[in-house]
């Protein structure tokens, strides 16, 4: 059974959510620019091109403040979550 976009969606929210949760576990701070952007994705999960720009952002902003902070395991995991939007994104297409 093939998963809708939408769950596909959820599950890419909720892994970029215990990325950014690791990052500001191991940095020690709340990181707003990621969390913000990934609640606006959060709210357009159902808009495909805007969901794809808001994950873009907050996944991107992860990976750099984890490769600043030399945890590039943590940037390693963001950019996976890139790069299964961009397959997923061209399979739509």
């Amino acid at each position: 059974m093939q998963q809708t976009n939408a769950s596909v969606r959820v599950q890419k929210l909720d892994e970029a959510k215990d990325i950014i949760v690791e990052l500001e576990e191991q940095k020690g701070m709340e990181l707003g620019g990621p969390r913000g952007a990934l609640f606006r994705a959060a709210s357009t999960v159902d808009s495909g091109q805007a969901y794809i720009g808001h994950m873009e952002k907050a996944m991107g902003q992860t990976a750099g403040l984890a490769i600043e902070g030399g945890y590039d395991y943590v940037a390693s995991e963001a950019a996976q979550i890139l790069r299964d939007l961009q397959a997923s994104q061209a399979n739509d297409d």
